[in-house]
Order: structure tokens, then sequence, then C-alpha cells
């Protein structure tokens, strides 16, 4: 069979130019959408639920990092859903650390799997369980002036359960703050379970119990101050009179209370005494007013007020009228 003339005439320059115009529809195409790949992070299936019954992850499994490939367009839009992960968890039969088999897939036929990972190494144990009290930590002491005289938690125990290993030397414990606690804490409070050696917190335990109530007995921390007394005195002198002196006995007292309370107390002060109708000396026993949660050593004390007269003018002498003399 011959092939028209038209066809095979200068057939080298034609195959030449489609060439030409082939490589350059591909190069405008790539150019605007070219093929790349991309690193997918791929959740590994580890829940209780997982894991073979008779045994526990000592560490969790990080995600297993895969490599696709599309285009542009496709990459940037993609879904990590459509990627699946399996894992072969029935490979499982011993305690330590080793490869398991893992297989992945993907539901999008654009998308191309770049050697994916066949494998994720494990750090399995045997799972256990151990009863461990609770232990009150106080983060932070009472204001100044309380203390903390008793606590309690109920339950008192936990049942902790994780890698038989960690077990060893579990430790549960409960943190209470009592910076700004002036009355008994009494609070619900999150168990976390620590290596007692090591005082790292232990992540993959759980614990039976994950709330707990704890009970703190926060008192005044009690202290003696000793006090001046100050007299209180009200209304002004009879006419006439002026306060000449005040003398108290005992002038000081031994006051009791709370640190924060004496702190802001610098003297006490008698009940009012009235200054009208004293004269001379006079003498009474007045009662010493406490603050509200401070008591005193005495409640009496003596007062002795002295009053003076104010002096009366003297009577002025008259002067005498001299007598005229007759002239000479």
């Amino acid at each position: 069979m011959r092939l028209p003339g038209f066809i095979v005439r200068n057939w080298k320059l034609k195959v030449g130019c489609f060439f030409i115009a082939f490589v350059t529809w591909v190069g405008v195409v790539y150019a605007g959408n070219p093929p790349e790949t991309k690193l997918i992070a791929l959740a590994v299936p580890q829940s209780r639920a997982d894991v073979p019954a008779a045994y526990t992850l000592v560490h969790p499994v990080d995600p297993v990092q895969v490599r696709v490939g599309g285009d542009t367009n496709t990459l940037d839009a993609l879904n990590p859903g459509v990627l699946s992960l399996t894992v072969d968890w029935a490979a499982v039969n011993r305690g330590g650390t080793y490869s398991i088999p893992i297989s992945i897939t993907s539901s999008a036929p654009n998308i191309e799997l770049i050697a994916p990972p066949t494998s994720i190494l494990v750090d399995l144990d045997t799972e256990a369980s151990k009863t461990v009290s609770v232990q009150i930590v106080i983060t932070s002491p009472p204001p100044l002036g309380y203390a903390n005289v008793g606590q309690h938690v109920s339950p008192s125990t936990v049942a902790v359960t994780g890698p038989s290993h960690e077990l060893t030397d579990a430790e549960a414990r409960v943190s209470a703050p009592l910076s700004s606690q002036k009355a008994n804490f009494q609070q619900e409070l999150p168990v976390i379970v620590y290596d007692s050696k090591t005082g790292v917190q232990l992540t993959n335990v759980g614990v039976d119990q994950s709330l707990v109530n704890v009970s703190i007995t926060i008192t005044a921390d009690f202290t003696t101050r000793v006090m001046p007394v100050l007299v209180k005195l009200v209304g002004s002198p009879a006419p006439g009179r002026y306060l000449t002196g005040v003398v108290v006995s005992p002038f000081t007292v031994v006051a009791t209370g709370p640190l924060d309370l004496l702190n802001t107390v610098s003297s006490v002060s008698t009940t009012p005494i009235q200054l009208n109708g004293i004269f001379g000396i006079y003498t009474v026993s007045a009662t010493v007013v406490a603050p509200a949660g401070v008591t005193l050593s005495q409640s009496k004390v003596t007062v002795t007020i002295e009053m003076g007269s104010v002096p009366a003018p003297p009577t002025p002498t008259p002067t005498p009228t001299p007598t005229p003399t007759a002239p000479t």
C-alpha cells in the first residue's frame, strides 16, 4: 500500500515539527501543574482495643511518614483520609522492642505511594496492675501566719495499670496549692502517677480513680507581742481646770493572736474616759479593748488622771490720789 504523496513528502520535517510541538505542549502543561512529592504523617492505630489484651505499649508509636507523588494541584488538595494504615497487631507474641508489619494503601488513583514503609518499631510489655497510696503534695504553703495542721485524702489508694516494669516505682500524687488558703481546704483533685525515683510523670499508665477528695486543715499561726496601752480621753476639762498628767499601770500588755493580724496592730487602747467633772487627782479602772481575734494578758488597767486649776487673776491695788498743795 502506497501512502499519498502529501504524507510522505518532507516526512522528516513533519516528524520533527510534531516532536517539537509535543515537547512544547508537555512543557506548558507541566509548567502550570508540575508533578511533585509530599510527605504525609499517618497516625498509627494503637488504642487499648488495637493492642492484644495481654500486652501494653511502653511508649506510644510515633506517626509514620509516607511520601506520595502526584501533580501539584492534586497534592495541594490532598485529604490524608485517602491513605489507610493497617498494623498487623496479631504479630505481637512477646514483650520487648521489635518490628511488626504494616500496610499502607491509597484510595485515590492519581496518588502514587513512593517506597512506603512496611513495618514499625514497637516497645511492648506485659500489662500489670498495682495498688499505691495517694500522696498529697503541697505545691505552695499557706500565707504567713497560717499553718497546715492535718490532711486527709479519700480514697487513700488507687489501682495503677500499665507496663509491668514501669509500675515498680510508681507513685500516685495530688497537688494542693495553699498560697491563698486561710480556711480549711476541701477540693476534688486529679491523680497523677510519677516514678518515685526519677520524679518523671508516667503518661502511659492509667488509674481506676482519676479524681480524689482532699481535705487539709488550716489554722492561724498564733504568736505573742507586747503592746503599749493608750488611754482614750474624751470631752474637755471643766472650766478653770486643765490636764496636767495621765499615768496608766501597767503601761503594756501581752497580746496573743494570729501573726498576720498582730502585724497590723501596734497598740491597744482603753475604753473612753470622760474628762468632764474631774478635779485634782482621779483614779479609775479602765477596760482595755482588744481587736477581734486577739486576747490580752489582762483586760483591766489603772488610769490616774491629774487635773490642775487655773489660778485666779490678782486683785489690782488702787493708786492713792495726791493731795493738792496750797501755794506759798
